[in-house]
């Protein structure tokens, strides 16, 4: 299964990526598929913020990526740290975040 990373570096300046990783069946480490940079995000779309489901889509600068979480959770809890770090670490142009459930946002709907 895949399962996805937002990371940041210490150095300075820091610089934040996102990576989609895979695991395979009896191994206990994961292999790196695709990376960006969060300064390529476009935009977060949550599909349906009505439901709890675990699909979700990026848009990046030059690539669209399909996605699904684990559980609802996970996807929500993902959202989340995704948000904050954008919100800490882009000075401009800040992905737009649709689709989503208000609570994953801490309570502003998006």
């Amino acid at each position: 299964f895949f399962s996805f990373i937002c990371s940041v570096t210490n150095k300075k300046p820091a610089q934040a990526s996102i990576t989609k990783v895979k695991q395979f069946e009896g191994s206990t480490s994961f292999v790196r598929r695709t990376q960006w940079m969060l300064e390529q995000l476009r935009q977060v779309n949550g599909i349906d913020p009505n439901r709890d489901s675990p699909e979700f889509d990026l848009l990046f600068e030059n690539a669209f990526d399909q996605w699904v979480a684990n559980t609802a959770s996970e996807k929500c809890t993902f959202f989340q740290v995704l948000h904050h770090t954008c919100q800490r670490y882009l000075t401009d142009k800040k992905p737009e975040f649709i689709n989503c459930q208000s609570k994953i946002m801490g309570g502003k709907s998006m």
